[in-house]
């Protein structure tokens, strides 16, 4: 219609007066065409079924130190958002009603949504924390993992006679991945039987191995560098610093702690020093956090002159932790190359285990140490010292590059280590036998005297090993 009257319009000239009420017509045409048009869009969202519909915000509430959110249709899956600082987590939550573990002293933000974009994110809203006091106890149930307990610190104060400790089998290598970057792609569930399967613990790198947290079920402890990090030197302030960092791991569900360049004298760099301050550090984090895993990177060739010279702020530190690195294991880079230096490692070792500390073995990642040969060197060394709860890893392990060495079963240990006169170390367990040859020993050859299977010699009746090399033998 409104077609018919423009088109009639243009037959003839208008006058002024016409040509006004032309004008009108044509802005009433428009309005009428628009309304018409938002009308029939209306019309359209009426007909359109609600599943095509963008589902709204859960509305998130806090009620003391718990969570809880309205219903997203029938979801039961949601991501839960986590802001601590500058630190940002999203993990799964079942259900719709969570109490997250607390982060002593820090304002933390929260905001969830349904899982795989079924919903916007909701409100936001935040817990603050008290910050733990000295006479705070841990709840019963905040232990350290079975498999490193902290050091005994005196006598249990009980009537009773202590039960008998069940170790695990000195014979099985306890792995502790160190989840670099490289694993990021393995970060995911179709991985996590693996990991549980293969792996006992996990070094992690916050803030991405919060991830990990919920993922795997491994006890998982975050990587932090005093030297590096900002905290050096360890004046108070610094030691708050790294402290915040800690309590928001283990806020978010970490087991620990890997405090890294614990070094302890001027010659080995980076350092946190002063030395006292180092020890003070340890000392901070085992008081803020007494169930804590506590693994720290000081070098065997710092460290152990001070242990045997009873440095006094080596030996406060020693009282808090679980674990102390040797890092390159026994690999090319490790600087252990001479007899001696083989034999005091041990003894080392030894003095660890008698402050009911363990240590992690480390791959060695220099100039050829990620070698079959090394790792097998450094595994055998590892079963050579073993109390059943020391850690081993390699260089860049994964699901798709796995090296089976690390698989091996030989039991329960029949006998200490043993050094024969030309410098081939023993150790007999039920199930095989570990060998190495020393720093600087000749090349030698060892009858087994039956068929045995190693994952480096493959099945062999003897094994002709060179020095620095190993072999770890099953029946």
């Amino acid at each position: 219609m409104f077609g018919c009257l423009i088109r009639g319009a243009r037959r003839r000239v208008p006058s002024g007066r016409e040509a006004g009420r032309e004008t009108q017509q044509r802005r009433l045409a428009v309005i009428v065409g628009l309304l018409l048009a938002v009308g029939a869009l209306i019309a359209v969202g009426a007909l359109t079924p609600t599943v095509a519909q963008a589902h709204p915000a859960p509305v998130l509430r806090v009620h003391g130190q718990t969570l809880s959110w309205t219903a997203i249709r029938r979801h039961n899956v949601y991501d839960l958002l986590t802001k601590a600082g500058r630190r940002q987590t999203i993990r799964k939550v079942l259900g719709r009603r969570i109490t997250p573990l607390a982060v002593a002293g820090v304002r933390v933000l929260y905001r969830v949504k349904a899982a795989h974009y079924a919903s916007g994110w909701s409100n936001s809203v935040s817990i603050t924390y008290r910050r733990a006091k000295k006479d705070d106890r841990p709840p019963k149930e905040a232990t350290p993992p079975e498999e490193a307990t902290p050091p005994q610190q005196g006598p249990p104060h009980t009537e009773e006679p202590p039960r008998k400790e069940e170790l695990p089998p000195a014979g099985r290598a306890k792995y502790r991945l160190d989840a670099k970057p490289y694993f990021d792609p393995f970060a995911i569930a179709r991985y996590a039987p693996w990991v549980r399967a293969n792996v006992s613990m996990i070094k992690g790198y916050p803030p991405f191995s919060d991830v990990f947290v919920g993922l795997f079920g491994v006890p998982l402890i975050g990587y932090h560098d005093p030297a590096t990090e900002g905290q050096a030197p360890l004046a108070r302030a610094g030691i708050e610093a790294y402290l915040a960092e800690v309590r928001l791991d283990m806020g978010l569900g970490y087991a620990g702690v890997f405090v890294d360049d614990a070094n302890w004298s001027a010659g080995f760099n980076p350092s946190p020093g002063p030395r006292a301050n180092l020890a003070n550090l340890i000392e901070a984090i085992r008081s803020a956090e007494p169930s804590a895993l506590i693994e720290m990177n000081s070098q065997y060739h710092d460290i152990w002159p001070l242990m045997k010279a009873h440095d006094p702020n080596v030996e406060r530190a020693l009282r808090f932790v679980n674990l102390v690195t040797k890092e390159f294991g026994v690999g090319p880079t490790s600087g252990i190359n001479t007899a001696q230096d083989y034999a005091e490692f041990m003894q080392y070792v030894d003095t660890l285990h008698a402050k009911g500390i363990h240590v992690t073995m480390t791959g060695d990642n220099g100039p050829g140490g990620s070698t079959v040969a090394v790792m097998e060197y450094n595994l055998a060394t590892y079963f050579l010292v073993n109390d059943g709860r020391d850690f081993v890893n390699g260089v860049n392990q994964t699901p798709t590059n796995w090296w089976p060495g690390f698989d091996v079963s030989l039991g329960s240990a029949t006998t200490h280590r043993e050094r024969s006169s030309t410098g081939v170390w023993t150790r007999k367990f039920t199930g095989g036998v570990v060998y190495t040859v020393e720093p600087g020993a000749a090349t030698q050859t060892i009858k087994l005297g039956k068929p045995m299977h190693s994952a480096e010699w493959g099945t062999v009746e003897s094994v002709t090993l060179a020095a620095e090399q190993g072999a770890v033998l099953v029946e």
